[in-house]
């Protein structure tokens, strides 16, 4: 059997991407690492938006960027405007040793911006020498609801498929 060791990044501003990267981690048995802002980032919905909609970069407390031991990466971030937040931005710029190494998206969003978050997550990754593999999204009146399990499942089916079991 192939063994794959998955690592699970995640930003989450209200607790609903933590909710899916926490499901994701544990159907990979992967590894679990939280984006946490350097600072407070405060309450303001206006102002978070408006950081992501600019594409701004914030700093983010030291965490797991290194894929040295890792086969994939799954990015798990909330949708902004349209847009990852500048925590996600600021983490993707940060992944090293992860050329040839291959990656997954999944977004939570309040009504809608998934695919243009997933391609931005793709081309930055992408750039890096990392190959795509999977996305998937849900909404966030439905991981309220806890019914997101046929869009984790599916998009964990798709991550494990790149690696069969023998």
């Amino acid at each position: 059997m192939i063994c794959m060791k998955v690592l699970v990044a995640y930003y989450s501003w209200k607790g609903h991407t933590e909710y899916l990267a926490r499901e994701i981690a544990g159907k990979l048995d992967a590894s679990l690492v939280k984006i946490e802002p350097l600072t407070d980032p405060g309450p303001g919905k206006f102002g978070k938006a408006m950081k992501a909609m600019l594409t701004r970069r914030e700093k983010i407390k030291p965490c797991q960027t290194d894929m040295a031991e890792f086969d994939h990466l799954v990015v798990a971030t909330p949708v902004w405007a349209g847009k990852v937040p500048p925590y996600v931005h600021e983490y993707l710029s940060l992944v090293t040793n992860c050329e040839g190494k291959k990656f997954s998206v999944f977004a939570e969003m309040g009504g809608r911006g998934a695919d243009y978050a997933i391609m931005f997550v793709r081309k930055n990754l992408g750039e890096k020498g990392m190959l795509f593999v999977a996305s998937g999204f849900t909404i966030e009146k439905d991981v309220d609801a806890r019914a997101v399990g046929p869009q984790i499942d599916e998009f964990v089916r798709e991550v494990r498929g790149v690696f069969p079991e023998e």
